[in-house]
């Protein structure tokens, strides 16, 4: 990051700044060192010295504290070495775990929860909110034992890398999209996720662009794994995670933010008007919003049943409860008070089916594992995530549907009376 000009003297590069607020989850092991150590060595030139009675249990204690640090460095080192990305070893060891030990109430109660997705939120069949938690308590496991941990499939911002790639340069996109640069010197900004799940999109967002970043979940398991982490991570002081759902008013004060976002979460919206005029509340003029979800495209026909066929089998593979054309968005948007500022779909080419092929093949070693290592309930709970995926795929080669289209909007400077 630094060269040697003609003076002698050293020059740091003009992106050094943003490439080292990019240093997060899911980075190439090429261009980042190992969280652990990299967070071991932050914390141990920022913690001031203080003078503590020195004790046996004191001691002890800071003896074991120093043997798991040093453990741990060694373990995250030795995988860095050898090309494994440590994060990823850790978060799929953890989602196992949980897994294989999680109680039969909670495993009955997620594949119940599959009637949300029978329709949208006009078929009353007895779908609440509560299924969308018990739904999110187990989906959250399994997604992080691949590579979509963040819960969504990414638009297709470039073809020559992978999933966790194509996630980190579409946040960037938004980033830039809403008006918090990605330079980690927008520390007077406040930003707002929306359904940020396990906060891992926030996280990304606070350290590369220096804001403080709020999240918000209907899900508290998810949010007390974002707090757990953030915390782990550094970033506990500017980030901030609380339990809350999209259908009731949002618990943030007028005109609180600079800018807010969501991903692939208002397929929960029961009211969308009335979502979008409490986001236009609470943001301060001027200020935009990044939306990215399940969207109806211009080629869907639904008197054509293949097409009908395509959605309807799609939406429990993605956890899609409503199903809207991009126009019914933009329309809610404007009568919210917005200005729409930018509206399509984010995939290069339009078209997220190499990203969907991977993730498929790369839950194909998990099925064998699974079959041999772990109980047969598991095996219930993994076939909802394979199920259907042909659908989502087709629904992709045939434009009809996507998760990557990008609608942003700007709350106006001068509010009309």
């Amino acid at each position: 990051r630094e060269r040697r000009t003609r003076t002698g003297k050293t020059d740091r590069g003009k992106h050094s700044e943003v490439r080292s607020s990019e240093l997060f989850l899911g980075r190439s092991r090429s261009n980042r060192l190992p969280e652990a150590i990299h967070n071991s060595i932050a914390q141990t030139s920022s913690t001031p010295l203080r003078k503590q009675p020195v004790t046996m249990s004191v001691v002890a204690s800071k003896s074991v504290s120093t043997i798991s640090s040093l453990a741990n460095s060694t373990f995250d080192a030795v995988l860095y070495i050898v090309g494994v990305d440590s994060y990823r070893v850790r978060t799929r060891a953890h989602a196992l775990y949980s897994l294989a030990t999680i109680d039969q109430k909670s495993v009955d109660a997620f594949l119940a929860s599959y009637m949300l997705f029978d329709g949208d939120w006009s078929n009353d069949n007895g779908k609440n909110e509560n299924h969308i938690i018990d739904y999110y308590h187990v989906i959250n496991h399994l997604c992080a034992l691949g590579n979509v941990e963040k819960m969504y499939i990414p638009p297709l911002r470039d073809p020559k890398v992978g999933l966790c790639a194509n996630q980190e340069l579409y946040e960037l996109k938004m980033m830039e999209d809403i008006l918090v640069q990605p330079d980690g010197k927008q520390t007077d900004k406040r930003v707002l996720d929306i359904g940020c799940g396990r906060g891992r999109v926030a996280m990304h967002t606070a350290r590369a662009t220096g804001a403080s970043v709020c999240g918000m979940n209907i899900d508290p398991s998810q949010i007390a794994n974002a707090k757990e982490y953030s915390a782990m991570i550094g970033l506990k002081e500017r980030t901030d995670f609380k339990v809350g759902s999209i259908n009731d008013p949002l618990p943030y004060a007028d005109e609180e933010f600079d800018a807010a976002y969501n991903i692939q979460a208002f397929t929960y919206s029961q009211d969308k008007v009335a979502l979008f005029k409490e986001i236009f509340r609470l943001l301060k003029p001027g200020s935009k919003f990044s939306y990215l979800d399940w969207v109806l495209l211009d080629n869907y026909d639904p008197n054509n049943k293949e097409h009908v066929d395509h959605v309807k089998k799609t939406m429990p593979f993605i956890g899609a409860v409503d199903t809207v054309h991009y126009s019914e968005i933009e329309r809610a948007m404007e009568a919210a008070g917005f200005v729409v500022t930018h509206s399509a779909d984010a995939s290069i080419g339009g078209h997220q089916g190499p990203l969907i092929n991977s993730e498929r093949k790369t839950y194909g070693w998990l099925r064998t594992f699974a079959r041999v290592f772990l109980p047969v309930r598991f095996m219930h709970m993994l076939k909802r995530l394979r199920v259907y995926a042909e659908a989502f795929v087709a629904a992709d080669e045939l434009r009809i549907a996507t998760t990557s289209y990008q609608i942003v909007c700007q709350k106006p400077k001068a509010i009309k009376n």
